[in-house]
């Protein structure tokens, strides 16, 4: 039985029975994974939801800047790897000895890239947490939490392609929804024993490493995870280091521009928990993102028709475009139901609201766009995304007061417009060369 009732025989003729059929399967497909992922996301929404309110203001700032710096360090450590990942894994994804050797081979190089990252932000989040207020001991603890999250996120970002490029996506939803609720249930507990910053990091840990256990065997079942890493892969993958590094790094900084502002320009605590707080919001777009990695990007990935192709393309930008609309019209007409999710403490940050979800849409056009060249390698002058931010943001320096988070929410939002018209170039030069795979 369709999820979308009876179809008429008249329709299903010889010619459109097929057509019908898989149009069937991918609408259905689309909306059992947009259902489940929904729940997911309201579990992993309730838990930072219970952060938001729980914490103290500071606790809250010393939660934002850890998980700031957590995900700082992890995009470290990717570096273009994630890109060969889908951009080989569409090619070799049904070979199992194959699709193994590519994995070790991205293990290999991520968890070296941790490493490294590790050494370089660690010193800078020491510091931003002691700048806010967090004694030495207790910075020390929440450094020991994220570095824990990080050895599995480690992993956990290589293995993740495995069930995506295959289309699993009963999988990737048990293994999303086992962690949303065991971090949403444990949390609850540690709010009637005790829970702070440091707990709460501590509990997103051991919530990756569930999902980690839960996703090697999979793997194991799927691919050989014992291959040897592959020479050619390796040589694609330090080309895809070297063309990536500089843009990753940058990409880091301007990700999360707006917490390292307020952290280094700000004099008070409190702010960087209003922007953390704000930051929660952007979960609004979590089901579109998993929608995104998880079914249209390895879809366009596998693709090898051009018409197809800029069919898929068009269909999944516009509708992120659509999506978006929706959202920033609720949040200009409509703030306080956004805010009072927040509580009290962040009931007055209207306008802050809305720059923040600004800020988010344009962040989320943009990485759609990057999602989809990356997964085609249509990424060679992507360098220029620097240059051309970094013209901005020296034209922008002079007209903003870096301690007002408004202010800093605009040059924010406008920082992000030279990257979206770039990932368009990028787009159309990719379609003018593509040649489908023989």
């Amino acid at each position: 039985m369709s999820l979308f009732g009876p179809i008429s025989r008249p329709l299903l003729n010889e010619a459109t029975t097929p057509v019908i059929r898989r149009a069937l399967q991918r609408a259905r497909m689309v909306g059992n994974f947009a259902f489940v992922q929904v729940m997911v996301q309201l579990v992993g929404f309730a838990s930072g939801i219970l952060l938001v309110r729980w914490l103290d203001q500071t606790e809250y700032a010393y939660f934002t800047i850890a998980n700031t710096m957590q995900g700082t360090i992890n995009v470290l450590a990717d570096m273009g790897i994630s890109i060969g990942l889908i951009s080989i894994g569409g090619r070799v994804w049904q070979d199992r000895y194959r699709f193994g050797q590519l994995i070790t081979t991205a293990q290999h190089f991520r968890r070296r890239l941790g490493v490294l990252a590790i050494l370089v932000v660690t010193p800078i989040l020491y510091w931003m947490l002691t700048r806010n207020g967090a004694s030495t001991t207790y910075a020390a603890v929440l450094i020991g939490a994220i570095l824990l999250g990080l050895l599995v996120q480690f992993s956990l970002g290589v293995l993740g392609v495995v069930p995506r490029l295959r289309s699993d996506v009963s999988r990737i939803q048990t293994i999303d929804l086992a962690g949303a609720l065991a971090r949403l249930i444990v949390l609850v507990s540690c709010a009637f024993l005790f829970l702070n910053a440091g707990v709460a990091v501590l509990v997103s840990s051991m919530a990756f490493l569930l999902q980690y256990w839960m996703l090697r065997r999979y793997a194991a079942g799927v691919i050989d995870l014992n291959a040897p890493e592959n020479a050619d892969d390796r040589a694609a993958m330090i080309g895809f280091i070297k063309n990536q590094a500089a843009n990753a790094v940058f990409f880091c900084l301007q990700g999360q521009i707006t917490v390292f502002l307020i952290s280094f320009f700000g004099s008070r605590a409190t702010s960087v928990a209003e922007v953390g707080a704000l930051g929660r919001l952007a979960m609004i777009f979590a089901v579109l993102g998993q929608l995104l990695m998880n079914i249209f990007v390895p879809a366009f990935a596998r693709c090898q028709s051009a018409v197809k192709l800029r069919m898929q393309y068009f269909a999944i930008v516009g509708g992120v475009a659509a999506c978006c609309a929706v959202v920033i019209a609720a949040a200009a007409f409509f703030p306080n139901p956004f805010l009072f999710v927040l509580g009290t403490k962040y009931s007055h940050l209207q306008r802050e609201l809305l720059l923040m979800l600004a800020g988010t849409v344009m962040n989320v056009l943009t990485g759609t766009l990057w999602v989809l060249n990356a997964s085609k390698a249509w990424i060679a002058g992507s360098w220029l995304y620097i240059p051309l931010t970094l013209a901005t943001q020296i034209v922008l320096i002079p007209y903003t007061d870096f301690s007002n988070v408004s202010q800093v929410l605009i040059f924010n939002l406008i920082s992000t417009v030279p990257n979206l018209l770039l990932n368009m170039v990028l787009s159309y030069r990719g379609f003018r060369t593509f040649q489908p795979a023989t």
